[in-house]
């Protein structure tokens, strides 16, 4: 159990032999300097370092409140404006680095959030406020693929707001126009391994939470492909625990599967910290206590597959996953 304590600083992690990218410390090229063996497994057998909102990096502080918003925030920004707005944006943005910067530190997989905005037909990138297009997202991550063609990224494209059959339409249009050939079709998942999609020269794995646009859309991957367990507290404690009882009862055999590391703050933490940011106050606890969580874990079947942080930089996260991963 999680307490803070010395024991779960990042150094204490018990994770196996190095790889040669983690003595390095180079990992934008980490899938193809996996041993043999790991290349034949299922990407579902691996583990896989990936981040939390992952578009996050830039949020604008001068929108409207985005969709998806609780209602304490809304009626904030409604009552203090732009103040509020900067309160919202310090507590909703929880990455720094790009994603051409986040791939470039290892990251392969990729949270994403998208609604529709008023006066446009672009589609955004939402977490409390508007970010960037999705357009241009992934047009910044397919050019990444394209200089690094043995690796592979998962998108999940898990939350959507006030977006028709219509907007869906639109987005699986942009998916499929921008990534091209480079989209792993849905397969066998225990089919889905490095040697397999380098043979076909597959790079994407779409994941994309809303049955109804992907039934009848093979290069999507529906929401039962994938669980995702989101501890849902602000107490490092609880998070592990809960991500510790969730793998202890039995990872499902036919899906990916996700282990959040992350504390959620709810209003009362953001009022007794006003002045501060998720940062600054979740994210090193948090990081903490999820590398403690990985503490003595292994991967296949029954064990990690990919994990996410906010703020992935922070204390060796990436090379600490990466190190579930065995050198031969």
């Amino acid at each position: 159990m999680a307490d803070g304590g010395d024991r779960h600083d990042a150094d204490d992690v018990g994770l196996k032999e190095e790889s040669i990218q983690a003595k390095t410390g180079d990992f934008s090229n980490w899938m193809s300097k996996l041993p043999p063996r790991l290349c034949c497994e299922p990407l579902k057998n691996i583990a896989i370092p990936g981040s939390h909102d992952s578009f996050s990096f830039y949020l604008d502080d001068t929108s409207e409140v985005a969709a998806g918003s609780p209602d304490t925030v809304r009626n904030l920004v409604s009552v203090f404006g732009a103040t509020a707005k900067k309160i919202v944006h310090n507590w909703s943005v929880t990455q720094s680095l790009t994603f051409k910067e986040q791939l470039d530190h290892g990251i392969r997989y990729l949270d994403l959030r998208v609604s529709t905005r008023a006066h446009t037909s672009d589609l955004f990138f939402v977490h409390g406020l508007f970010g960037n297009t999705v357009e241009s997202g992934l047009r910044e991550i397919n050019e990444w693929l394209d200089a690094h063609p043995k690796e592979v990224v998962l998108i999940d494209f898990n939350h959507f707001y006030d977006m028709s059959a219509e907007d869906h339409q639109i987005l699986v249009l942009q998916i499929q126009q921008i990534f091209g050939d480079k989209v792993c079709p849905l397969m066998d998942i225990d089919k889905s391994a490095l040697n397999v999609l380098w043979d076909n020269k597959w790079q994407v794995i779409v994941f994309y939470c809303h049955d109804d646009t992907t039934i009848d859309k093979t290069q999507l991957w529906p929401s039962n492909s994938i669980q995702s367990i989101w501890p849902n507290t602000t107490e490092a404690p609880k998070m592990v625990n809960r991500l510790e009882a969730y793998l202890t009862r039995g990872r499902p055999n036919d899906k990916f599967y996700v282990s959040q590391g992350v504390l959620t703050p709810t209003g009362t933490t953001i009022l007794q910290r006003i002045s501060s940011n998720l940062k600054d106050v979740c994210a090193p606890v948090a990081m903490k206590n999820l590398l403690f969580f990985l503490k003595n874990k292994s991967i296949g079947p029954k064990g990690i597959n990919i994990v996410i942080a906010d703020f992935i930089e922070l204390d060796d996260f990436v090379s600490k996953v990466l190190a579930l991963n065995p050198s031969e």
